[in-house]
């Protein structure tokens, strides 16, 4: 799954980019160009994928 299909994704559980951005330790304008294809850096990528690794395993929980 690519940074973009992730944040997508957390959009779709609600999160605001500004949200994602708080959880992730960056800003709202970061988020935006990542969720339109710009390239981030590693340590975001990271942090991008653990937030969607915790908020899918939250949501799965909750659909159950």
């Amino acid at each position: 799954m690519t940074i973009q299909e992730m944040l997508a994704e957390l959009s779709s559980f609600g999160l605001s980019q500004r949200e994602i951005a708080e959880a992730c330790g960056t800003s709202q304008p970061n988020i935006n160009r990542a969720l339109k294809g710009t390239s981030v850096r590693y340590e975001l990528g990271k942090k991008i994928e653990k937030l969607h690794e915790m908020a899918t395993r939250v949501s799965a929980r909750t659909a159950a």
